[in-house]
């Protein structure tokens, strides 16, 4: 009869044991599919960061383009202003 109380009371628990582990296991699964997620963000990087590099050349270069071209406007603004007779001196052109 005691075989038959041990056996009955380890029945539950076992059944609470299986029932943890596969709690475990499924949040196992879930970190395995956030590193797994995670591995791919991270070999996209240099894809990313190369991506932005050429993003910032092309930035530069065009930032370098309005700057010249703004100062070709200042010269033409100028020029204008002189051949209307405008005192150049006393109104000067923005920097």
């Amino acid at each position: 009869m005691a075989d038959s109380n041990t056996k009955n009371s380890e029945a539950p628990k076992i059944e609470e044991l299986i029932g943890k582990l596969k709690e475990i296991q499924l949040g196992l699964r879930q970190n395995l599919a956030n590193l797994q997620q995670k591995l791919e963000t991270l070999d996209s990087k240099p894809d990313l960061l190369s991506s932005l590099e050429s993003l910032k050349k092309d930035a530069e270069s065009r930032a370098s383009d309005l700057e010249v071209e703004v100062k070709q406007l200042r010269e033409e603004l100028k020029s204008i202003k002189e051949l209307l007779g405008l005192n150049v001196e006393s109104n000067p052109v923005n920097s």
